[in-house]
């Protein structure tokens, strides 16, 4: 029933339900399309000398928080049939829940917000929740569901990031949700950056040198984030023979194939060493070393003994792959 009714929620949301910042289940939108076409922007401004401001925003338990009389609002809002509407409040309501604790246990009690977990329904009606938080706002705004990025540049812009923000908190005031102020952060990028200081609400967000959202620091490079791949990267071998005696190939080929063999050893950017960049991958040598049966073939043979493809063809994979992804 709830895939049915998904359908029909999806096929109406694409009559411009939510706006066009919002990537997250979104038709021909993606987390990677989100993170690239932002990315993107941040670096055109930056390349034209223009000091930019990115502010973070963070919803505090987004989707638990999601009062079911708003949500029910805005469907009939937007235009959603009664019959969907009604379907949604019976089923939001019916939601309960009671605590244990010390040997002892509450009654249950109806729960009046959140959108209950593991359910399809969960990120589309999110969306639908948030999907209004674009109105009137003058700087660029980027979405992944609960992920918030607000864009402008700081010299020009600074007023008008600022009027976004309090646009922001009305929203939160006005649909009884509440925004991390501790998580919300103001990455400051490019040169001669005046690193003005904003508001939300009361609290005055703190700046940040990173965010792992984007992964790049103020100076637009990503040397920390490959970094920090190649360290976790280098852990899984390690990882693997301390905890398995089995060298036999049934034993250690799982725990490095996935989608495209070796997973856990894929480049995550660029090739080691290239500059700007570092190592940030482990050379599958050393997963196949592991391996009972291959230790006297020499690299490329036992690649072909695998199946595998070498790291230049699967970067190349990767490269094909990522233009097509929905």
């Amino acid at each position: 029933m709830e895939q049915i009714l998904l359908e029909t929620i999806l096929r109406h949301m694409e009559n411009k339900v939510i706006g066009d910042s919002q990537h997250g289940l979104t038709k021909g939108k993606s987390r990677l399309k989100n993170l690239v076409a932002f990315c993107d922007g941040v670096a055109a401004l930056v390349d034209k000398g223009r000091a930019t401001d990115v502010i973070y925003l963070d919803l505090c338990k987004a989707f638990d928080t999601v009062p079911h009389d708003i949500l029910v609002s805005k469907l009939e809002r937007h235009g959603f049939d009664g019959w969907t509407s009604q379907w949604i409040r019976i089923w939001v309501d019916s939601c309960t829940q009671k605590v244990v604790g010390n040997n002892s246990m509450s009654k249950w009690t109806p729960v009046t917000s959140g959108i209950p977990q593991g359910s399809v329904l969960r990120p589309a009606l999110f969306n639908i929740f948030v999907g209004n938080t674009d109105s009137g706002i003058e700087c660029t705004l980027s979405k992944f569901a609960s992920d918030t990025k607000l864009c402008g540049g700081s010299t020009f812009w600074r007023d008008a990031i600022q009027r976004d923000l309090d646009r922001f908190e009305r929203w939160d005031r006005a649909n009884l949700v509440k925004f991390s102020k501790a998580k919300c952060k103001v990455l400051h990028v490019g040169q001669h950056n005046p690193k003005h200081n904003y508001r939300l609400g009361r609290e005055w967000t703190e700046s940040s040198p990173e965010e792992k959202d984007l992964g790049v620091d103020k100076k637009l490079n990503v040397n920390q984030q490959c970094a920090l791949a190649a360290q976790k990267a280098n852990h899984i071998p390690v990882c693997i023979k301390s905890s398995m005696t089995s060298r036999s190939r049934e034993g250690i080929l799982p725990l490095c194939s996935g989608e495209t063999p070796p997973a856990v050893l894929r480049p995550a950017l660029g090739a080691p060493g290239q500059e700007g960049h570092g190592a940030v991958g482990v050379s599958p040598e050393e997963a196949t070393e592991m391996m009972r049966g291959l230790e006297h073939l020499c690299y490329g043979d036992r690649l072909r003994e695998l199946g595998w493809f070498s790291l230049e063809k699967r970067r190349l994979q990767g490269d094909l792959r990522a233009p097509s992804s929905p």
